[in-house]
């Protein structure tokens, strides 16, 4: 096993091979030599190989010398052979020599201080976007100073310079909504304010017109009014020497006092405010019959609750049974036994006795004749005032007195206004009302009336003569035909009314005073087998 003196022999002859090399490194990349290290360290280790017992220090000497002799024989030839190699070297297309190495302080090549040269490009990387603003920002802020620099020398030779270089950008603006009606008011408010001007314009023109002098000096007297009085002409019946000092309140007289305040005392009649109801009762729910009923039903159950609590708490006597020949013996029971006789007789008198107070209650809500007639009045004369229902009607012959006063009559006792047109090739019924009245008038014009029952009139002179001849046997059939049928929004006629017309052309005339000449047309142009195709089932 070598010893330890051995070991570091080894270590301190490979130290000095590793420098060796790094020094021919060194000569062929053109690099000089660094400065010689410090002997001391060396010096100590052979002082302290010296004083090692068994090692020919001689030996080591020689060999550490020519180690020493070979590095600086390899380091001349390769420094030799390196300038020869340079010199011998190309150059670049501009004949420029290559940049040199530099070195750091260790000695090795220092490759930021060739980054910052140039010499090695830098390698393009990807950097965020906040890194590119701030280049921008110091490249922007160092031609900013440039530029104020610059500025500030041509102000001197030229005051019209500004230090604005920059091309300012377009503002951005932002999406503002307009609110609906602002330049309607706005064209309102400029209307309404020249219309200001052109009546003060006219104003100014019609007093220059009348020699009225609208700038006039006023004297300050006349604006002025006279000094108060000492004593207002109300409080002179209770001053004694028109004076308020002596008055005494603790003997006045009190009796004039009234007759001279009662006149001045006024009392407005009160009006009432125009938000104030009128008073008229809400329109009541429409149900059907089967609604009220139930309605009816639930209220005659309320009340009965409602007494049958009175009667519990004791505010009112309880109800005697309704006793029957029929319930008796379950009723009274053993009352019925002791005497049934006497109890079958209550029994009947009370059993009348009910029956006269329903009879008697009955009559009390029947109506009179008066009021059936109002209601059956009210009943026909149905409300007209939103829209009126109208029929229009043809016949081949109505002069017979007989159709005369079934038309003329219900038409009347139903309560409709109208107007029957007898011309001698057609005649016309126009029938306004209400859709019940109207509903029973058209019963009878299609259903009811016998239009071919025309007996012989009592007076000769109601009749034409030709009524009085017997009748021929291709006479043709009187019917009545439905034209029209619909709703309109006004009533026409004030009554109903029958006109005799010589012609159809006074016949349109008339009716067109009442603006309904249509009427006319439709049935004149409607014919018979037209009409009599469209009659309603009824």
């Amino acid at each position: 096993m070598p010893t330890k003196e051995e070991i570091e022999a080894q270590l301190a002859a490979k130290r000095a091979e590793v420098q060796a090399k790094l020094a021919q490194m060194r000569a062929r990349a053109g690099v000089p030599a660094p400065p010689p290290a410090n002997n001391t360290p060396a010096t100590s280790t052979t002082s302290n190989l010296n004083k090692i017992p068994g090692i020919d220090q001689e030996d080591l000497q020689r060999r550490i010398a020519e180690a020493k002799a070979r590095i600086a024989g390899a380091s001349q030839l390769n420094s030799a052979a390196g300038g020869s190699m340079s010199q011998q070297r190309p150059r670049g297309g501009l004949n420029i020599a290559p940049p040199p190495l530099g070195l750091d302080k260790s000695g090795n090549i220092d490759l930021r201080a060739m980054l910052d040269q140039g010499i090695i490009p830098k390698r393009e990387l990807a950097t965020a976007m906040a890194n590119q603003n701030q280049t921008k920002s110091v490249a922007k802020s160092t031609a900013s100073s440039a530029s104020s620099a610059a500025s500030s020398r041509g102000k001197q030779s030229n005051p019209y310079l500004t230090d604005k270089t920059e091309i300012g950008g377009r503002r951005s603006r932002h999406l503002k909504f307009v609110q609906p009606g602002r330049f309607i008011q706005k064209a309102n408010q400029e209307r309404a304010k020249a219309q200001l001007e052109r009546l003060k314009q006219d104003i100014a023109e019609k007093a220059k017109l009348a020699g009225v002098q609208t700038e006039r000096d006023i004297p300050d007297n006349l604006l002025k009014g006279p000094p108060p009085p000492d004593v207002e002409w109300w409080d002179l019946p209770i001053t004694k020497n028109k004076q308020y000092g002596e008055i005494d309140a603790d003997h006045l007289d009190m009796t004039g006092l009234e007759n001279i305040l009662t006149p001045y005392v006024q009392h407005p009649v009160p009006i009432e405010p125009p938000g104030e109801p009128t008073g008229q009762a809400p329109r009541q729910l429409m149900l059907t019959k089967r609604e009220s009923k139930k309605l009816r039903r639930q209220k005659r159950l309320e009340a009965q609750k409602d007494k049958q609590d009175k009667i519990r708490l004791g505010l009112l006597p309880p109800e005697q049974p309704k006793v029957k020949i029929s319930n008796l013996m379950r009723v009274l029971g053993q009352e019925a036994i002791q005497d049934p006789t006497q109890i079958e007789a209550k029994v009947r008198k009370e059993m009348e006795e009910r029956q006269r107070e329903h009879e008697k209650a009955n009559e009390t809500r029947k109506l009179t004749k008066e009021e059936k007639r109002e209601k059956t009045i009210s009943k026909l004369k149905e409300d007209t005032a939103q829209m009126v229902h109208v029929t229009v009607y043809k016949v081949k012959k109505i002069k017979h007195p007989k159709l005369r006063y079934k038309v003329e009559v219900n038409a009347r006792q139903l309560y409709l206004t109208g107007m029957v047109i007898a011309t001698p090739k057609c005649n016309l019924v126009i029938v306004e009302g209400g859709p019940k009245g109207i509903k029973a008038y058209k019963k009878l014009m299609l259903r009811r009336i016998d239009w071919n029952d025309l007996p012989i009139p009592l007076k000769a002179d109601a009749v034409d003569t030709t009524m009085q001849e017997p009748e021929e046997e291709d006479e043709e059939e009187n019917q009545c035909f439905l034209v029209w049928e619909g709703v309109v929004k006004t009533a026409a006629f004030k009554k109903f009314t029958w006109r005799e017309m010589e012609s159809e052309k006074m016949a349109r005339e008339l009716l067109n005073g009442f603006k309904v000449e249509h009427y006319w047309d439709a049935a004149i142009m409607a014919g018979d087998e037209e009409l009599a195709a469209r009659q309603p089932e009824l």
